[in-house]
């Protein structure tokens, strides 16, 4: 009867500090998501503009590649621009 009590007490104590761990990991995530002021979070959006702007860039240059028709008479300016985009 009493190691019954102790399997209880030790599954309730482990269900807790599961929750525990898992509710801190949580309130980390929205502490670093949503923590800092706002001259961090606009530095932070200026940031993934200026890298979505790069990421744009690039696509077209990809989507004029891929769809250039005209091949021999514009190969050395391909080739120029697949090297810039490495």
């Amino acid at each position: 009867m009493e190691n019954e009590y102790v399997l209880m007490v030790i599954m309730v104590t482990f269900v807790v500090g599961i929750s525990a761990t898992e509710m801190f990991k949580h309130y980390l995530k929205i502490r670093q998501l949503g923590g800092g002021n706002d001259r961090q979070l606009e530095d932070k959006l200026t940031q993934l503009s200026l890298q979505n702007q790069v990421l744009i860039e690039r696509v077209q240059v990809l989507e004029r590649i891929v769809t250039d028709t005209e091949h021999n008479a514009q190969q050395s300016t391909l080739a120029q621009q697949i090297d810039a985009l490495k």
